[in-house]
């Protein structure tokens, strides 16, 4: 598993120690052949701060020798056993030389001597989480923020984890103290005056299209009955083509019972063209969605089960861990012919695409709480009409945390939409708060290509 951890670079006042300034700034500026020219000479310049060498192990890290960063950062802690910078920088190096359970002793060590290291901690939670010890990576957040309340980054961290093990309250608490600190940031101002990323996916229609197919294949080879949703056909329906932005595939698999739903599964999972997404942990309820992703193109497949009720209505949601669930009116399965291939979908298709974007489903521009926004930053989850009144929280809960997500990101455009969306199902004073300061900034949630 590839995982983003901290390093840690800290001030070191001898002067031999510029090599390793030099080349950082060479890598800073994608220049990897003098970045790694200047390191390898750091490696003989005589150094003798801890410091040094633990900012050495961090250069290492960066350039691909975890070896080499492992014993740099060994030798800042002979230097200096106190060291936390030299513990994490030494558990990062670890994990990338494939000693995990070194990494983990390494950054537990460092919390020890910096309790609530902010880098430490993040590091630690991610590392837990990546061998399924999610309980154990929130007790290590929640003993952070105990002595480092004001990080808005060990918030986050706690309210993704939170998520994962379905503590919806924590969730929100969590995600609402980060956005309120996110706001404290002294530099966030400077940040909003300058340009942000699009947040959208590179344009890989034909991508897209292919794994449209595959799959599609597939399940008609085995026997199931399918039918085209959500944003697939709203784009198919809309603009007779796959939105360039896609990033996934959905398809509904109607009243599949348990059987069929493993033989799906275990379908896909023999095909060498798909890769499966892990199944839920055991206890956390019903499963509501086969996650595939298509190999050749590295596109996902959501295979929505759906089910209907006595009254003929259909009830879809996304499982686990927020449990988001929909209930859309009766519909039947017709045809659509596309591109030369006949496609099962959603009849009568303009109610059932009402029925999950609202009446206003193909305007390309959207407005809610009095702003308007792109349509390609909608997310259903949050906006779906249609969604139950009992999950509709934890499907704001997702929606805050995409809003952190976007505003790290700097992608101001999609941070302004997902404000908007959230605003008009529940008014948060931390979001309107957020709005504010991005709206004062010149900041419209209209697609760019950036």
């Amino acid at each position: 598993m590839s995982l983003q951890f901290e390093v840690r670079v800290s001030e070191s006042k001898e002067l031999s120690a510029q090599g390793i300034e030099h080349a950082t700034h060479a890598l800073s500026a994608g220049d990897i052949a003098g970045a790694e020219q200047a390191y390898r000479a750091a490696t003989r310049a005589g150094l003798l701060d801890p410091a040094s060498w633990s900012n050495l192990a961090a250069l290492g890290v960066a350039l691909g020798d975890a070896e080499g960063a492992c014993r740099h950062a060994q030798r800042a802690l002979q230097l200096d056993a106190r060291s936390s910078d030299a513990w994490v920088n030494l558990g990062v190096a670890s994990w990338h030389a494939g000693r995990r359970r070194d990494a983990a002793q390494a950054m537990d060590h460092a919390l020890k001597l910096s309790p609530g290291l902010g880098a430490a901690a993040l590091n630690y939670s991610r590392m837990l989480r990546a061998v399924s010890e999610d309980a154990r990576a929130a007790r290590v957040l929640a003993d952070a923020l105990r002595h480092n309340p004001g990080a808005w980054r060990l918030h986050l961290a706690d309210a993704e984890v939170a998520r994962v093990l379905m503590q919806h309250s924590r969730v929100r608490n969590s995600v609402l103290q980060a956005l309120r600190l996110k706001l404290e940031e002294p530099d966030l101002a400077q940040h909003l005056a300058q340009p942000g990323a699009s947040g959208l996916r590179p344009s890989s229609g034909k991508d897209v299209f292919s794994a449209l197919q595959a799959a599609c294949d597939r399940l008609e080879a085995l026997g199931v009955t399918y039918h085209l949703m959500a944003g697939t056909l709203l784009a198919i329906v809309k603009d007779g083509e796959l939105f360039p932005h896609d990033k996934d595939v959905d398809l509904a698999l109607p009243d599949m019972d348990e059987q069929t739903r493993l033989r799906v599964r275990a379908f896909f999972e023999a095909d060498a063209q798909f890769r499966m997404f892990p199944a839920p942990p055991v206890g956390s309820g019903p499963i509501r969605v086969i996650g595939v992703i298509h190999e050749a193109s590295g596109v996902g497949i959501d295979l929505i089960l759906t089910k209907r009720g006595a009254d003929g209505s259909v009830q879809i949601g996304m499982g686990w861990p927020d449990h988001v669930e929909a209930v859309l009116r009766p519909y039947t399965v017709g045809n659509l012919e596309w591109k030369g291939r006949t496609w099962p979908v959603p009849v009568p298709t303009e109610q059932y695409l009402e029925d999950i974007y609202d009446t206003d489903w193909r305007e390309q521009l959207r407005v809610d709480a009095g702003v308007r926004y792109d349509r390609c930053y909608s997310d259903t989850m949050v906006t779906n009409p249609s969604r139950t009144v009992e999950s509709l929280p934890r499907a704001i809960n997702l929606g805050l945390l995409r809003l952190m997500q976007a505003l790290d990101a700097r992608e101001w455009s999609k941070s302004v939409a997902y404000c908007a969306q959230i605003l008009h199902r529940e008014s948060l004073p931390e979001v309107q708060a957020v709005l504010k300061r991005l709206q004062a900034a010149g900041h419209e949630g209209l697609r760019f290509d950036g």
